[in-house]
């Protein structure tokens, strides 16, 4: 969710140059859709993988596959909901679902799906092309008086991303959060984001997220990681209904908003992992509502924290290889307009601290994946920390950057020592591909050219 020196207010004349750029990529929906709108597949709590779909229709549709057919569970239909609890933008409105969310499971020993005329195909045995993605949707914040061009694919360039990532013919695309950013209306005379939708209903989730990704959905399976955008004092309610880990009927954020230190139900998911292949995996944590400051101590919020992180713990014990998921970094620089490296605010790292004091992450966990700040950063360390890697440059607006300089004289929490560091503002996406020794990592630009290449063997990262 982090940007920096706030994007626009565009001047009329500004916007207007930005939106003669590139046609336009679609935005706004039509406020009533028939039919499928998207389905794909997803990993779930479990660790297992099912099938989601959208649709417009009175009842879910079918899964189909050679030799078996079974019709989708409703997870939700639909409906409308209050504005979101502790919501704190100047305009709110109720949140509107005009589609039913369906699912499910994935059926043994199917190669490929069909739902209606989408087919998906099963997720490969050994996951070793992963692209990752974050913090894509357009920004439109009356709070911070800051509205992104939409309209414009420079502007807004998370199309032109989506693509360069189908071409790259990823094994999986894992999401490390912030989908969903349209929260205020466009104000009247900027042409950039003229007419987008806005607040926390499927018409403003379909427009930053679901209609751009289509094609991506159908074609890769996915990680979806939460962002502090989803949760439920922003668009939990929409995230709750159709990315969340949990299988089954979808879970309610609570009327009443959390304070520092209370428990929402809606904002906690147990940590759940992914496997990648027989020694490695992934760990999904959910880090949505913890935000930037402390978290009382003797609050039960505290206490779920630390033992879902106990949970971690104990998944990353199972297998040799982790990577750890979650929306907040804890080692990484904020990003500044001089380039300046300031430590990152979280929530998440007097817990982290607490469960595993020094490395933060337990043993087994080689390398972190995060967004929330908008742009990328790579950090490897010389004291005994796992790798971390900062990809929140898939399309939201940002601005700021880091000197490498900065960076390596720094410590991103005392005591921890940077050895080696890389960083890039551009928009984009990176792509982990596996290797016998660890991983490599290559990040890509919205065009498809190859920024930095970097090197992960255990928790020694290399650029």
């Amino acid at each position: 969710m982090m940007s920096l020196a706030r994007t626009l207010l565009l001047p009329p004349l500004l916007a207007l140059a930005g939106c003669a750029a590139l046609p336009a990529p679609p935005t706004a929906a039509p406020p009533e859709r028939a039919g499928l709108q998207q389905a794909w597949v997803q990993a779930v709590a479990g660790p297992a993988w099912a099938v989601r779909a959208l649709t417009g229709d009175d009842r879910c549709p079918a899964l189909r596959w050679a030799g078996g057919s079974v019709p989708m569970r409703e997870r939700s239909a639909p409906g409308e909901e209050p504005p979101p609890p502790g919501n704190n933008q100047p305009e709110r409105k109720p949140s509107r679902f005009t589609l039913r969310a369906c699912e499910a499971p994935w059926p043994a020993g199917a190669a490929q799906v069909q739902v209606d005329d989408v087919v998906l195909n099963a997720p490969a045995a050994e996951l070793r092309r992963i692209v990752v993605i974050g913090d894509t949707g357009c920004r439109l914040k009356a709070s911070e008086h800051d509205f992104q061009a939409c309209n414009d694919s420079i502007g807004w360039p998370f199309p032109r991303v989506l693509a360069q990532a189908l071409q790259l013919k990823p094994d999986l695309i894992v999401h490390v959060g912030d989908y969903h950013y349209r929260e205020s209306p466009c104000p009247i005379g900027l042409p950039g984001c003229a007419d987008s939708p806005w607040g926390y209903g499927d018409d403003a989730w379909q427009a930053d997220f679901f209609q751009p990704a289509k094609s991506l959905l159908a074609a890769v399976p996915w990680v979806f990681a939460r962002g502090n955008h989803e949760a439920c004092n922003r668009a939990g309610q929409g995230w709750l209904r159709y990315l969340d880990a949990e299988p089954g009927p979808t879970r309610a954020c609570e009327p009443e908003a959390a304070g520092a230190g209370r428990v929402n139900a809606g904002d906690f998911t147990t940590p759940f992992t992914v496997p990648l292949s027989p020694r490695s995996q992934l760990i999904v944590f959910d880090s949505s509502q913890i935000g930037g400051g402390p978290v009382p101590k003797d609050s039960p919020a505290w206490a779920r924290w630390r033992q879902q992180l106990d949970r971690v713990a104990e998944l990353a014990a199972d297998q040799a290889q982790s990577l750890f998921v979650n929306h907040h970094p804890s080692l990484a620089y904020t990003p500044s307009l001089l380039g300046g490296a300031g430590r990152t605010r979280s929530g998440l790292t007097p817990l982290l601290q607490d469960a595993t004091p020094g490395r933060l992450y337990p043993p087994g966990v080689q390398a972190t994946l995060h967004g929330h700040l908008h742009i990328h950063e790579v950090l490897g360390f010389a004291t005994n920390q796992p790798a971390v890697l900062v990809i929140g440059n898939g399309g939201s607006a940002a601005s700021g950057r880091l000197s490498a300089a900065a960076a390596l004289q720094g410590e991103p929490l005392p005591g921890v020592k940077v050895e080696t560091f890389h960083s890039h503002t551009e928009f984009g996406l990176s792509l982990l591909s596996a290797t016998p020794q660890g991983w490599h990592l290559t990040a890509f630009d919205a065009l498809g050219q190859p920024l930095s290449r970097c090197t992960l063997a255990g928790q020694k990262l290399s650029c």
